[in-house]
């Protein structure tokens, strides 16, 4: 391991992963809650809100596939030493893939788990510009309705790509299965699990 390519983690190991595991299960059952998780510096090409929820999910049983943008030694290094996730080129069999919006790899080559194991999909995390629950100029705008959402919520998303709004709003996998779908944009997150019901505005 090239000890000068790491980075620190999370400064406080058991603290500050305890807060962004509550941060994140707040957003995945609450869907379009903004939290903010800035527990880590940014890491190379990944803001503090995708390193820490990296930080936080993944570990030696998960597969993650990593967009070109963070496929590098600095990015994958620093995962493997702090999580001791296992890296694949085979987004097939990935339970984790992040990418940055503008290289969104084929959604049909993910895992949507089973009807027996649906928790078996893939979790796509999705670096986005900036994120927001009040309107951004040129941004796209969503209404989210469904459970753990009373009456409807709106985020505006910078940068969403139009597959991964199209997805959003066809729903093609029969449910239970499907992606659940994480937005990252600086130091905000924002979940939009496979229950939810989601519309352009």
């Amino acid at each position: 391991m090239n000890s000068i390519a790491l980075q620190v983690g999370f400064k406080d190991a058991v603290t500050d992963a305890q807060q962004v595991f509550r941060s994140l299960l707040k957003v995945m059952s609450e869907p379009g809650v903004i939290e903010q998780l800035d527990q880590t510096d940014t890491l190379e090409t990944l803001c503090p809100a995708a390193f820490s929820t990296c930080l936080a999910l993944l570990d030696s049983t998960t597969r993650i596939w990593l967009a070109e943008s963070f496929d590098n030694d600095s990015v994958s290094k620093n995962l493997s030493f702090h999580t001791g996730c296992r890296l694949t080129r085979d987004v097939s069999e990935a339970d984790f893939v992040l990418c940055r919006a503008d290289q969104l790899p084929a959604l049909s080559q993910l895992k949507l788990g089973s009807a027996e194991y649906p928790d078996r999909g893939c979790t796509l995390l999705v670096q986005v510009a900036q994120l927001s629950d009040i309107a951004l100029p040129g941004a796209t705008q969503l209404t989210l309705q469904g459970p753990g959402i009373p009456g409807q919520r709106s985020i505006s998303v910078d940068s969403l790509p139009a597959e991964l709004t199209r997805y959003l709003t066809e729903r093609p996998d029969p449910f239970p299965l499907g992606l659940d779908i994480v937005l990252l944009g600086g130091d905000a997150v924002i979940a939009i699990p496979r229950t939810t019901v989601v519309e352009v505005n």
